[in-house]
């Protein structure tokens, strides 16, 4: 088990990230409109290494930050799963529209490029910053107390 200074557990940083994204990444996405399967929720993970905690998500997430530029096609099997989940249509007609979607990204590029989404810029934000900065301290002060506790039992 890793720890912060030897006093904030690699799990109580696991919990931290967690938070954050629930109450900060999640919520950005939602209201961005991009959820389709789901599966880019389902998909976000967390690792801490060290003092050190990762969001994961999936590889598209670039996509979905940045866009894409037009010059290539999406592969027409993913745009086909896409149009199931996120229009409820299948069959021929899912297949038609994940072509004319396809066509439509190679010479345009999606809505998103070039500017991109704030969809990660959000954990940038002040008020996310000050949360993990709040949250932090509490458990640092939480875990420099139980030490001193820890301490003064072994003085008697």
């Amino acid at each position: 088990m890793e720890n912060l200074n030897g006093l904030i557990k690699s799990e109580e940083i696991e919990q931290l990230i967690w938070l954050v994204v629930d109450q900060f990444l999640i919520p950005k996405f939602n209201e961005l409109g991009m959820k389709a399967s789901g599966q880019w929720l389902d998909a976000l993970s967390v690792k801490v290494n060290g003092n050190r905690g990762e969001i994961w998500g999936k590889d598209y997430t670039q996509y979905l930050v940045n866009g894409r530029a037009g010059g290539k096609r999406p592969p027409i099997s993913v745009l086909e799963k896409w149009v199931n989940d996120k229009f409820n249509i299948y069959g021929k007609e899912a297949t038609n529209m994940a072509f004319a979607i396809g066509n439509k990204i190679a010479k345009e590029g999606t809505d998103y490029y070039p500017d991109g989404t704030d969809l990660l810029e959000v954990l940038q934000s002040n008020e996310c910053q000050q949360f993990i900065n709040q949250k932090s301290t509490e458990i640092y002060i939480k875990s420099v107390s139980l030490e001193i506790v820890r301490l003064l039992k072994t003085i008697k």
